[in-house]
């Protein structure tokens, strides 16, 4: 089981120069990691379990991430699983050295704990065989919307669209930004709002979210009661190219830091 975790350490170090040529790129904004499994519906429970036991035993100095963020699917036709890892910075994730920590504090442990937390590890990196990732980059400042004092450990609706555009990708976020986020987080039941750019991997452009405290709350925004301001509508739909997906999540955990457990969603957790 140690083997496994040389052999990911190696794959890390594989791919270091070209995640250090990105980091100087963008090393003035946040990035966002995002993984995407496709765990079986019916195995989703054990996935968590074990990201919940892995999470806990690599919290340790080297560790760098701000925050993480577990999604599992609700509605498209997408992946079951979104993990989304949060960085200060795009250094900061090119430092995070989850594998070492996590087997140095393997190796601490009685044997008999040992063997079992290689045998989860082993178990845990087996729901990601054919994931895939991608790098994108947030403007919290500028390109976040919401409510104020939010609850997030909370099993709320996270909604993901996925949009190329034909200009510039600020222009289509601002459009987007004006048309539904803030209307809908000052006037109707949108707990948050937001975009990202991509940088590296598979995806779209730009990514819009939507959070809602529960599928209720997503029905009436969607619906003839929610709240938009149509005059950036048109200025939206025109500067998305081709098609688009949209996929609904639910919250399912978190880590509030560098050094905090996975914390699942739900006032009891």
């Amino acid at each position: 089981k140690l083997m496994l975790l040389t052999k990911i350490y190696c794959m890390k170090l594989l791919n270091y120069l070209a995640a250090m040529l990105f980091a100087f790129s963008v090393n003035a904004q946040n990035v966002i990691n995002q993984t995407y499994l496709d765990v079986p519906l019916n195995k989703i429970g054990e996935f968590v379990d074990l990201h919940e036991k892995v999470t806990n035993a690599s919290i340790g100095e080297g560790r760098t991430i701000a925050r993480s963020f577990v999604y599992r699917h609700w509605y498209g036709s997408d992946h079951s699983i979104m993990i989304c890892d949060i960085y200060a910075s795009a250094e900061d994730m090119v430092k995070d050295d989850i594998w070492t920590v996590l087997g140095a504090n393997i190796e601490k442990l009685p044997e008999d704990e040992k063997k079992e937390m290689q045998e989860t590890v082993a178990k845990w990196w087996g729901y990601f065989n054919n994931h895939t990732d991608e790098v994108r980059v947030v403007d919290w400042q500028g390109n976040w919307y919401g409510k104020e004092n939010l609850d997030l450990d909370n099993p709320y609706v996270f909604v993901v669209g996925s949009y190329n555009s034909s200009a510039g990708n600020q222009e289509l976020i601002d459009a987007y930004m004006g048309w539904n986020v803030k209307p809908g987080v000052d006037d109707g039941v949108m707990w948050y709002g937001g975009a990202t750019t991509h940088y590296i991997g598979s995806g779209s452009d730009v990514q819009v979210w939507a959070a809602y405290k529960n599928i209720a709350d997503f029905a009436v925004a969607n619906g003839p009661e929610g709240v938009r301001n149509s005059e950036y509508a048109g200025s939206f739909w025109n500067l998305v190219e081709g098609s688009h997906s949209d996929q609904i999540y639910v919250h399912v955990g978190n880590t509030r830091n560098a050094q905090g457990k996975f914390n699942r969603a739900g006032n009891d957790n």
